[in-house]
């Protein structure tokens, strides 16, 4: 694979079926739907995906996921940096504390579920019932340089 043929982008919302079809392949649950930012790091297919989903005005990373083949290259990295590019306010996520390390080294930051703005702590709450997650915050720099 050619590192200078990947490309970052946003889909349009016709091709988000392209995504969960990859997301059934390599991620086996969650599917994105049409009110959510889709982004995809691709060649002539899907390598990686990700998602942005609006939460009472707050923004939430979610879905991240990488074809196995493809996994520990940097290429999440390179899709999440992508989109934290665009961002102009604070970015959220709940990963797995085995991934930590990882959000850490992109800017992350943890976060106490109780300074989350109240939806986000909502939906921050169901889905640690479930299973045990961070939570952790982006805070976008707001330099010129």
């Amino acid at each position: 694979m050619d590192v200078k043929t990947l490309q970052c982008s946003e889909l349009d919302k016709l091709q988000i079926p392209l995504v969960n079809q990859f997301y059934k392949q390599v991620y086996k649950k969650g599917a994105a739907n049409k009110s959510e930012r889709v982004f995809v790091l691709k060649t002539n297919q899907i390598i990686c995906a990700a998602r942005l989903k609006e939460v009472d005005g707050n923004k939430l990373l979610t879905g991240v996921a990488c074809d196995p083949a493809y996994r520990h290259q940097g290429l999440a990295s390179q899709l999440i940096q992508y989109i934290l590019r665009l961002q102009t306010e604070t970015v959220y996520c709940f990963p797995y504390p085995h991934l930590q390390r990882f959000y850490q080294q992109l800017g992350f930051q943890l976060l106490s579920a109780e300074l989350l703005p109240a939806k986000l702590a909502e939906q921050y709450s169901r889905y640690n019932n479930r299973t045990p997650l961070l939570s952790m915050s982006y805070k976008v720099s707001n330099s010129t340089h």
